[in-house]
């Protein structure tokens, strides 16, 4: 018999191409791989669509919201009046005096007027994106702070209609503000605009509290040096609503002021002290799935779908069912009887009556007397 050794590494014969142990391993383990790097993919996208929806909801809702205070002239026009006389009591600088100032310039109060209408949303647009798909470590964060923030905002505007310093001349006409909007423009409110837009909506200034935000998340996410040029978008924009007389100093500190209080709320301590309660659970299941995810490929995508398959992959089946009441049951015996065993020789035999033992001994069976022997013969 002659024996034929099989060749150990790739060999072309015939036709025939030998796979080796190595190439072998690494070709099964890219077919293994490819399955989790679409699931990663899948959950990544699912992830991102879901957050853009997310804040496609709320900007939809504050939209709709604002029009809540819309048809409400008279007593907007009347919070201005009492906006205006409080901010003199303040001390807090005229904002007429400022606005007179840039009427100097047509070219100031142009730009200033194209600044108010283009820069506002795609900013924080722009802002958003950034942080959502190149610094997700600090997206929730960021997430949580402008949602409070502008539903905060939401409310006020609701209840507290104001009418911006540009309609004060038709409530006291000492107050001299020009609306640089009609007389130079651009106008964001013409006929479309004006249409779409709640002009009574001026506290708190969205404005002023969102460019305080974005210079937030740039100061504290980068580490560079020029990250401080950010401090120069919300002083621009608190320049450019007051000389076109949109917006009150007083709209501006409120704004701000939502702004540092979403802040603070959203610092993980304070932040988990408020959502505990009903987010420990969810998190303690999602962390534990991550720390039993295989090495090399963490779960991606939103925590309600990881809990999914927690709780799918949890659920037992019938027969392991069985199994673990049956373990539990014999488990439960073998303790029960220990502790029996424990107490027994702990404490001793337990002592009974005189007339208890002696009717014990009546029920111990005595011996039978042996036989008598034969007589002998």
């Amino acid at each position: 018999m002659v024996s034929i050794p099989c060749p150990s590494g790739p060999q072309a014969g015939d036709g025939i191409r030998f796979r080796g142990p190595a190439e072998a391993a690494a070709s099964d383990a890219s077919e293994r791989a490819a399955p989790s790097r679409a699931r990663r993919a899948l959950l990544t996208s699912s992830y991102f669509l879901g957050q853009i929806a997310l804040l496609g909801g709320l900007f939809m809702v504050y939209r709709l919201g604002r029009t809540l205070a819309d048809g409400r002239r008279v007593e907007a026009l009347r919070h201005a009046l009492a906006v205006w006389h409080f901010e003199r009591l303040l001390d807090l600088p005229d904002e007429s005096s400022i606005q007179r100032l840039a009427l100097r310039s047509t070219d100031l109060l142009e730009f200033a007027n194209r600044f108010y209408i283009t820069v506002h949303f795609p900013a924080a647009i722009g802002f958003l994106l950034w942080v959502m798909f190149f610094q997700r470590a600090h997206w929730q964060r960021v997430r949580n702070v402008i949602m409070i923030s502008t539903g905060v905002a939401l409310v006020i505007h609701i209840l507290y209609p104001l009418a911006p310093p540009r309609f004060l001349p038709a409530v006291s006409p000492n107050i001299p503000f020009v609306d640089t909007g009609v007389v130079i423009g651009p106008s964001a409110y013409n006929e479309v605009g004006a249409a779409q837009a709640n002009q009574y909506a001026a506290m708190p200034s969205l404005h002023i509290g969102w460019a305080i935000l974005e210079a937030w998340g740039v100061i504290t996410i980068l580490r560079w040096r020029a990250r401080w040029l950010a401090v120069a978008h919300p002083v621009v924009t608190a320049l450019v609503v007051v000389i076109t007389a949109n917006h009150y100093w007083l709209d501006g500190l409120i704004g701000g002021g939502l702004v540092w209080g979403a802040i603070v709320l959203t610092r993980q301590p304070r932040w988990d002290r408020v959502t505990g309660v009903t987010l420990a659970p969810a998190r303690r299941v999602r962390d534990a799935f991550r720390r039993g995810a295989p090495a090399g490929h963490p779960p991606a995508g939103p925590p309600w779908l990881e809990l999914a398959s927690v709780v799918a992959r949890s659920v037992p089946s019938a027969r392991q069912t069985t199994t673990g009441f049956a373990a539990a049951a014999a488990s439960t015996q073998a303790r029960i009887q220990s502790q029996a065993v424990t107490r027994t020789a702990r404490v001793g035999p337990t002592a009974q009556p005189a007339s208890a033992q002696g009717a014990a001994a009546d029920r111990v069976p005595r011996p039978r007397a042996a036989p008598p022997d034969p007589p002998a013969s």
